[in-house]
């Protein structure tokens, strides 16, 4: 009876160490759930920041490209307003303003300075001679006027620029004429200047109330502007 009792308080002895011991290892395995809870909600915000900045990555990407074509697209535009800015000038320094103009109408006495045009030119520059003499001589550029229009085309090559024009021109009881010309343009070391002037056609005559175009021709056109026939 003794040796059962005995058993029997051994028995519970292990039973109560095996309740500790299950009651233990289940907190460890709490704690180890919590953990691994812990850890993935961790490897969720990974996964997050992850794509976060694989986007960020991305975005930098496509903005850097975007700045790219952006800077190119801007030296571009300086390039061609570099040469629209040349063109202007270069009919402009043919022509007087309009208060130079209206000065030149009422008293006579505006004297016209070729400096802008030689400046703009290269020393052995091709164009008409008798046309910038109609167009800048004191007795005659009143008679003679010069207007570009529009400029159609510019073109870039290894050595030099080309430049398509259409210019509206018009004088004392004369009509309205509009020809497409082109420039040859050269950049040395940043300093444009134009080496030829060519007309390419006369596409369009039209009358004015002093002068009727109906019969005259592209040759008398040209014979009237530079002195000679084409």
């Amino acid at each position: 009876m003794v040796r059962l009792q005995s058993d029997s308080t051994l028995l519970e002895r292990k039973l109560a160490d095996h309740s500790a011991t299950i009651t233990n290892l289940n907190l460890e395995l709490t704690k180890i759930k919590d953990l691994n809870a812990d850890l993935n909600k961790q490897i969720e915000v990974l996964g997050l920041e992850k794509k976060v900045n694989a986007r960020l990555s991305d975005s930098v990407t496509q903005l850097k490209e975007t700045m790219l074509l952006m800077n190119m697209r801007l030296d571009s535009i300086h390039r061609y307003s570099r040469i629209i800015d040349f063109v202007e000038a270069f009919y402009n320094s043919l022509e007087l303003s309009d208060e130079e103009n209206l000065r030149q109408y009422e008293f006579g006495d505006v004297k016209f300075d070729l400096d802008n045009f030689n400046s703009l030119i290269s020393k052995n520059a091709r164009y008409s001679m008798g046309r910038v003499k109609n167009l800048s001589d004191e007795k005659l550029h009143n008679k003679y006027f010069i207007m570009l229009e529009n400029i159609d085309e510019i073109r870039f090559s290894l050595d030099k620029i080309l430049v398509k024009t259409r210019v509206m021109y018009s004088g004392e009881r004369m009509g309205l004429f509009y020809n497409e010309e082109q420039l040859t343009i050269r950049d040395n070391k940043g300093v444009l200047k134009m080496t030829d002037w060519v007309d390419l056609d006369l596409y369009k005559m039209a009358p004015t109330l002093e002068f009727n175009v109906e019969n005259f021709t592209r040759e008398d056109f040209y014979k009237w502007l530079d002195g000679t026939s084409k």
